[in-house]
């Protein structure tokens, strides 16, 4: 009878599983077939195992990285949060330009003009003409040159303002004439500045100044917005960081179970040889390297499947990350997160950014009711026009008769204006006042959210650490059943089934207890987010002292 050992290749003596075959073929010849089978498996159990890498199963190259260096990308490349962080610019882009409404304006007009024009008799006398029967109306001719420039502009009070200066040139039937005219042409000068002040609607810095002010508080909810978009994002990191610590530790399960029974297999082949086992016992354990062997694919795939989320935070580009996976380097942590729900809860009603959101966009719509209320009221503007003239020869002597107040012209006055219906302005009000109801109750809603959102929480922090004992207690006894049932495989009192029922057992309760630890931390994670100190926890803060907000890790 031919010794099975001696037809059973060494793994490092081959390359593939067809390489022993053929090896096994060439010094044995015809062997039956249990005996075939059991010296070809040692060889297909290495070169199986040796495949199962992420490189080698999947095409993927691993890229280890620590959870602070996965933080570190996050703030440097995360597309989310520069997306989201991009509303806060452009939101103080819109402040920045609501205050250019309060930017004076230059202004320059110029017109000329000349006309030949029929008098009446009124227009006649006035212009020197005879009181003398006409047979047909006298012309009168006229070339003018008008130009006006200065600033105008606004002020938060709603004060319009226009300060000018004005020149005119005239040719006429007129100044051609000496006496009475003294210059030909004649150049008259004036400067001075117009006021219009709203005493009703559009009166008072509060109105004047509502678009900046709600700029400023779009501003504050972008800000917001932004660090809620960050801390979600650092959140999802550390979650799926935390299930790539347990899938990875979980595959190590996995493969300590395919060791367990390729040890077996080896075992019960010379308890076969010796002829007090059957080889149905064999098949048994050969079985279970097979199932284990899946088992390992399958780890490797929920892996990967955890990658998704990650890489969407931690890379910034398209061509980053190609046929990588990246893995854990930390190991689960055991963190004890404070459970006392008053103490958290006004943590997070004062630190959560989603609340103070709601908060800011309460104040907001308050501002814009405030602003439509006064658009009800109707237009009653003082006006008022102070401006010095002179007149001349030239053009500079004409500014200089009007500096030197050769004449001046005072004009005070105003204007009313009453809408009949107003439909516009009331139905804008009504709008503005209902949006501001939606805003408080939105606070109350967010309210209500943090609250049952943290008494969620903590009851899954609780949970997780008492599955987390408990799992502690099932290792213990899986791991003495399994030890007992060895001693009865040794004894011939138990079957390899039994062994591997046991051995499943222990590697169930290892991967439960992983879980319970992973599940553990990651309920942790969700309390500090949704009690607003996750970043503070990871040694992160918002700096705000600078013209842009930036998140900042600290160095430990």
């Amino acid at each position: 009878m031919l010794n099975p050992r001696a037809c059973v290749c060494h793994p490092a003596e081959s390359t593939s599983p067809q390489a022993c075959k053929a090896t096994t073929l060439a010094h044995c010849g015809e062997v039956p077939r249990l005996l075939f089978i059991l010296a070809l498996l040692p060889c297909l159990i290495v070169s199986g195992l040796r495949a199962q890498t992420f490189e080698e199963t999947l095409g993927l190259q691993p890229s280890y990285l620590t959870m602070e260096e996965a933080l570190h990308r996050v703030l440097e490349k995360s597309l989310d949060v520069r997306i989201e962080w991009l509303n806060w610019a452009i939101a103080e882009a819109q402040t920045q330009g609501a205050w250019g409404k309060f930017e004076p304006s230059y202004f320059l007009s110029s017109t000329w003009r000349e006309s030949n024009l029929p008098q009446n008799a009124l227009e006649y006398v006035q212009t020197g003409g005879f009181l003398v029967p006409l047979d047909e109306p006298n012309m009168f001719k006229q070339q003018s040159f008008l130009t006006q420039t200065g600033l105008e502009g606004r002020l938060p009070l709603g004060t319009q303002y226009r300060l000018f200066a004005s020149l005119g040139e005239f040719r006429n039937d007129l100044n051609r004439q000496r006496p009475p005219a003294i210059f030909y042409p004649e150049y008259g000068a004036a400067v001075g500045v117009t006021l219009t002040q709203p005493l009703l609607r559009d009166f008072g810095p509060s109105v004047n100044l509502a678009e900046v002010r709600i700029s400023r508080r779009n501003e504050a909810i972008a800000d917001s917005q932004w660090e809620a978009r960050l801390q979600r994002s650092i959140a999802e990191v550390m979650l799926d960081y935390y299930d790539l610590i347990f899938a990875m530790e979980n595959l190590e399960v996995k493969r300590e179970v395919v060791l367990f029974a390729q040890q077996l297999v080896r075992e019960n082949q010379k308890r076969l040889e010796a002829g007090v086992l059957s080889p149905a016992e064999v098949q048994e354990a050969e079985v279970a390297v097979a199932v284990a062997r899946e088992e390992v694919i399958a780890a490797m795939s929920f892996a990967v499947e955890k990658q998704r989320r990650l890489k969407s935070q931690i890379l910034g580009s398209l061509e980053e990350g190609a046929g990588l996976i990246f893995l854990p380097r930390d190991a689960l942590p055991i963190i004890s997160p404070r459970t006392d729900r008053q103490q958290l809860l006004q943590t997070a009603l004062a630190r959560r950014p989603d609340h103070r959101a709601a908060i800011e966009e309460a104040e907001k719509q308050a501002i814009v009711v405030k602003y439509t209320r006064n658009q009800l009221l109707p237009r009653l503007d003082l006006q008022a026009t102070l401006s010095a003239n002179g007149l001349s020869g030239d053009r500079s002597g004409a500014f200089q008769e009007a500096f030197d107040r050769q004449g001046y012209d005072t004009q005070v006055g105003f204007q009313l204006s009453i809408p009949l219906g107003n439909r516009t302005a009331r139905s804008s009000n009504a709008v503005a006042e209902h949006r501001q109801q939606q805003a408080i109750l939105n606070i109350a809603r967010s309210e209500l959210n943090v609250s049952v959102e943290l008494d969620t929480v903590i009851a899954q922090v609780k949970a997780a650490r008492a599955r987390l004992d408990t799992t502690k207690e099932s290792m213990r006894l899986s791991q003495r059943l399994l030890e007992t049932e060895q001693k009865r495989l040794g004894e011939g009192l138990a079957r390899t089934f039994d062994v591997l029922k046991a051995r499943n057992d222990l590697a169930d309760a290892s991967t439960r207890r992983i879980a319970a630890l992973a599940d553990y931390n990651k309920a942790a994670t969700q309390l500090a987010l949704i009690s607003g100190i996750l970043l503070e926890r990871q040694g992160i803060r918002i700096d705000r002292s600078r013209q842009q907000p930036q998140a900042v890790k600290t160095e430990k």
